[in-house]
């Protein structure tokens, strides 16, 4: 089963300090939460929390449509769960209490939504134990607080699909989190094994009488703390080997830095080392209480994040995201409204957006999307932005929109049913066509630009049984008017490494059928998950993205048009790191490109891949992405 459903609705089972802070995070991200929680005055207690941690979310940038009045809670679990798209639980750390807990939250919940346990100690092998569909289980371990620390450890059990892992990853990056993924289960984690390492050698310094409590926190804080809150230890490495950078450190410091390792101490932690470290705290704290000393560490956090946003760190754009109605008057009637701009879909905000190729001026054309739109194509001679709504996947009820570049005179001209998922979608202006690829309905298709006279020039499987094979979906779409060709990508499944990219005439072949072509060439194969494609006719190169795993997926690919790869030799990665990397747009002229991915960012580079630019994060989950110059 596929989790890459939307999510519009999360519910939040546990509404300690851990849930109701997750609670915050997700009313601050826009979403509708219900919480649930059987303690006594849970409720009063969650609405306090969540009106005390508005002002510093505030201050971090609220996502449009976000508000606290969307909080719901539900005094009966199976309530809450009916129709979450997402769980986020936060219930006692004991095992047997989890056991149970998570086996009642897999019951109540629909089966393609995924549960997350904040869980610190527990593995996901031990609390998913008993649920009937454990593949949707995964441990989503946030950072105290989780409404302003980022990080998220992700990690499933030996139950989990991998599938589910990188929905979990893409979802929490897509609100503007910094999940990392753990390759393996392990106790505590990673975050606080690296806290528990660095205390042990602070417990045995103090132990030994080199510092005193206050002193070895200095040390930290103002040391090797500081460079902490903008990079890693291993990139610090890399500053440290100077010119040389981290192959010079690993070729001369390496070894002083082993024999120090070697050096480093075991404290024993008896009653007197306790009462020394007791004392010392309560002396640094002076007379700050616990509820001051922590705002004071929330408020130096915010202003640290901010400053990571401005100095180009991913931060959100969204505090600054206003909606207008027209954009044609400030930018001028001559193009009709659009000037040099990237049009991009959000699914799980169901919005059309549009902002400047710095990623400012970010702009809401169309709200209340509610079909899973995916492809873009936007024109800015006509004054139309056209987009593909692959509606529910299990159902023949796909369909194609269009709407001004202002935001008005929306209508739909493929109508739902008239094609099954349609996915990726190109114009072709002079031809008077638009093209798309239509996934479950393993189809390349094409109308003319008003949505008459629909075609299929592609038909790759035809049954159930067809549609079932994932290796028959058809996902990208390119064309090439001049040469009369068209390009397609046919995914295979998750992270197979059975996809490919796929070339065939305009036209169909005399006497033959979509389902029986001979022309059709394979490009490329054995490639993870090809997704959406461009091309460059002038210097004769595809461009593609890939959203499997790394290190061939989560990527943007180039290769020569004019040479079969049945392994992907050609294939060039530009591009890396892309949390499910979709949309994909070129821009010729500029020698730059615009690509997006499902975890909500926007980015730029040139066409080598170079000067990569995060231009938005946190914006929801994003599909297709379009360039438009003004003419």
């Amino acid at each position: 089963m596929s989790f890459n459903k939307p999510v519009q609705r999360i519910a939040i089972v546990g509404t300690g300090v851990i849930g109701a802070s997750w609670a915050a995070q997700y009313l601050a991200r826009g979403f509708d939460v219900i919480a649930t929680d059987p303690a006594p005055n849970a409720e009063a207690k969650l609405r306090k929390y969540v009106e005390e941690a508005w002002p510093a979310l505030t201050e971090i940038g609220l996502t449009p449509g976000a508000s606290r009045d969307r909080l719901v809670f539900a005094s009966a679990m199976n309530r809450a769960l009916a129709q979450a798209d997402f769980v986020q639980e936060n219930g006692p750390e004991r095992p047997d209490f989890k056991i149970k807990l998570f086996a009642d939250i897999d019951d109540a919940t629909p089966p393609d939504s995924i549960i997350a346990s904040s869980s610190s100690g527990l593995t996901m092998t031990v609390i998913q134990s008993n649920c009937k569909r454990p593949e949707r289980c995964v441990i989503g371990h946030p950072f105290n607080p989780p409404h302003i620390i980022p990080l998220v450890e992700v990690v499933g059990g030996a139950k989990t699909s991998p599938d589910a892992i990188q929905q979990a990853i893409a979802f929490y990056a897509s609100i503007g989190k910094k999940p990392i993924c753990l390759r393996r289960e392990f106790p505590g984690h990673v975050a606080n094994r690296l806290q528990a390492a660095l205390y042990r050698e602070i417990l045995y310094l103090i132990q030994q009488g080199v510092l005193s409590v206050s002193e070895a926190d200095d040390a930290v804080s103002y040391g090797p703390g500081l460079r902490w809150g903008v990079m890693g230890q291993s990139l610090q490495w890399h500053l440290g080997g100077g010119p040389g950078g981290i192959q010079h450190f690993m070729e001369h410091l390496m070894d002083p830095l082993t024999g120090l390792m070697k050096a480093l101490g075991n404290p024993e932690v008896t009653n007197e080392l306790k009462q020394t470290i007791v004392e010392g705290v309560l002396r640094e704290a002076g007379s700050r209480s616990v509820d001051q000393l922590a705002q004071e560490e929330n408020e130096t956090l915010v202003g640290l994040l901010k400053l990571r946003t401005k100095n180009g760190e991913a931060g959100t754009a969204s505090q600054a995201t206003v909606e207008r109605v027209s954009k044609a008057s400030r930018r001028g009637s001559d193009n009709n409204g659009a000037s040099d701009r990237i049009f991009f879909l959000d699914v799980s905000g169901g919005r059309l957006v549009s902002v400047n190729t710095d990623g400012s001026d970010l702009e809401v054309i169309v709200n209340g999307l509610k079909r899973i739109p995916d492809g873009i194509e936007v024109d800015v001679e006509t004054g139309y932005i056209y987009w593909t709504n692959m509606g529910n996947p299990a159902a023949n009820d796909g369909s194609i929109e269009r709407v001004d570049l202002d935001g008005r005179n929306r209508r739909t001209i493929i109508p739902q049913g008239a094609t099954f998922t349609p996915k990726q979608l190109r114009l072709d202006k002079r031809g008077g066509k638009l093209y798309w690829s239509d996934r479950e309905g393993m189809r390349v298709m094409r109308s003319n630009l008003d949505g008459s006279k629909i075609e299929t020039l592609i038909e790759t499987g035809h049954s159930d049984r067809d549609r079932r094979d994932q290796r028959n979906w058809c996902v990208g779409i390119a064309v090439d008017p001049e040469r009369g060709k068209i390009y397609w990508t046919q995914k295979g499944p998750d992270n197979a490494g059975e996809g490919r990219i796929f070339r065939a005439s305009l036209e169909i072949p005399e006497g033959e059928s979509p389902a029986n072509r001979t022309d059709i060439e394979v490009l490329f194969a054995g490639l993870p998950e090809p997704i959406d494609l461009d091309l460059d006719l002038n210097n004769r190169m595809i461009y593609w993205t890939d959203r499997g795993n790394p290190p061939r997926g989560n990527t943007v690919s180039r290769a020569p048009i004019d040479t079969e790869s049945k392994d992907g030799k050609e294939q060039e990665i530009v591009i890396s790191g892309l949390m499910e990397g979709i949309g994909l747009s070129l821009d010729l002229e500029g020698g730059r490109m615009f690509f997006s991915d499902l975890a909500g960012s926007v980015y730029s580079a040139k066409l080598d891949g170079s000067e990569k630019k995060t231009l938005l994060i946190a914006q929801g989950n994003l599909t297709g992405v379009a360039y438009a110059r003004r003419t």
